[in-house]
């Protein structure tokens, strides 16, 4: 207990709420920009459990805003929750941390909170698709969560409780704006506010004093700040919290062509793909995943058969292209 002397003599925090932490088993969904944040922050502060779920690589464009990791992860081509997983314990060994190796979807977000059981999820993701499935599951099973966005200077943060409001309530649609941070870029400063935002959430209710009930906005290049009091923005008649309609749940979320940030399409073929010989040159590979070009494209191929295609702006183009890989690969022994 030593070790967090200094965050425990806040009175309002204190040892009980220390206490609180150091058994709570907390679940970061995202190794990214605020997942990585987020996760040194509470293994700092000394969490009991830290369960982190990612599905991809460390690449040397991540690592101006995400923590954590090094130019050698990006350079072998390391799983980011692996590479998260060995820095976090070389800052705080009595932290139990589990890294996940995988895509989150509605085939498997019930099953993997179901498993875990976590007292609260941190929202670490990168589209509102995903948000807005968190959002059901967890209001289903009863799990508060955090919510947590940040693109170009702008971020937001939001604790949600399965009471409401929840996410539907704020945003009936899911945004079309297309904003991301391929798009549109994101300033490190962003990042660290609002995961310092879903931590300080994160403390506040294992503490006992609850979310803050506040819809919390900030710019950090215009250096603005508001926060909105969330009852006002419930909506009486929203189909998750009110009606406990699940309509993310229930869809069928793996599409054999999804479109992703910024101009990547995912292509989604059988796991055998990834120990058969492909079309295009081999860059380079490891036994998570293949680095390969095709044409103009550049592909990053994973062992469970998701490929992700640089470079492509239209659906039209994406599909073309799955159709190709697919004649291709039926030429090739497996």
């Amino acid at each position: 207990m030593e070790r967090y002397d200094r965050q425990m003599k806040f009175n309002e925090f204190g040892e009980n709420s220390q206490k609180n932490l150091m058994s709570a088993t907390l679940m970061v969904m995202g190794a990214g920009a605020l997942g990585t944040h987020v996760s040194e922050m509470l293994v700092r502060m000394g969490a009991g459990k830290l369960i982190i779920i990612d599905m991809d690589i460390v690449e040397m464009t991540n690592l101006h805003r995400q923590a954590l990791y090094t130019e050698k992860d990006a350079e072998d081509m390391t799983l980011k929750v692996n590479a998260a997983k060995e820095k976090l314990c070389q800052i705080n060994r009595n932290v139990e941390i589990v890294p996940i190796n995988a895509e989150i979807n509605s085939s498997n977000i019930s099953a993997i909170l179901r498993k875990y059981q976590p007292d609260i999820v941190i929202d670490s993701m990168d589209h509102f698709e995903i948000r807005f499935l968190i959002n059901e599951a967890c209001h289903k099973l009863d799990i508060p969560w955090v919510y947590g966005a940040a693109v170009g200077s702008k971020g937001s943060v939001y604790g949600i409780d399965f009471k409401g409001p929840c996410l539907k309530c704020l945003m009936e649609t899911l945004p079309s704006t297309g904003e991301s941070c391929a798009i549109n870029g994101v300033l490190p400063p962003v990042i660290s506010l609002i995961a310092s935002m879903e931590v300080s959430e994160v403390i506040r209710y294992l503490s006992g004093k609850g979310f803050s009930k506040q819809l919390i906005t900030v710019d950090t290049f215009k250096i603005g700040f508001q926060t909105i009091n969330i009852d006002e923005l419930k909506n009486e008649d929203c189909v998750v919290c009110k009606n406990r309609i699940y309509e993310q749940l229930n869809k069928n979320m793996l599409a054999t062509v999804q479109s992703n940030c910024g101009s990547v399409y995912t292509l989604r073929f059988d796991e055998s793909v990834f120990n058969q010989e492909l079309p295009g040159k081999t860059i380079r590979a490891s036994a998570f995943v293949k680095l390969l070009t095709y044409k103009k494209y550049k592909l990053t191929l994973f062992k469970d058969g998701r490929m992700n295609v640089h470079g492509i702006s239209r659906k039209e183009e994406a599909n073309a292209l799955y159709q190709e890989m697919i004649e291709k690969l039926s030429e090739y022994p497996v």
